[in-house]
């Protein structure tokens, strides 16, 4: 059953994408966002929260997919559990 993993500070980032698997998903929001360098990880889906981002001066990696709020709900309806890194 695929994850999604809400990151919200860049100091869980190692556990994580430790705990990510195959399938998963990982969405930066938040100061996880300073994350951004270190999104990358084999068959793992990568997004950044485009607002805040902004408001924190990231400019993402081409690797992550920028997401409005509505794409955010998206992400979360479509995984049937999700778990928030703090």
């Amino acid at each position: 059953m695929s994850v999604l993993h809400l990151l919200t500070s860049p100091e869980a980032v190692d556990p994580c994408l430790a705990a990510a698997v195959d399938g998963d998903a990982v969405l930066l929001v938040g100061d996880g966002v300073f994350a951004h360098h270190q999104a990358k990880a084999p068959k793992v889906r990568f997004g950044i929260l485009a607002e805040d981002a902004e408001a924190r001066g990231v400019e993402p990696r081409s690797t992550a997919e920028l997401l409005d709020y509505d794409g955010f709900v998206e992400w979360v309806a479509a995984f049937p559990k999700s778990v928030t890194w703090r």
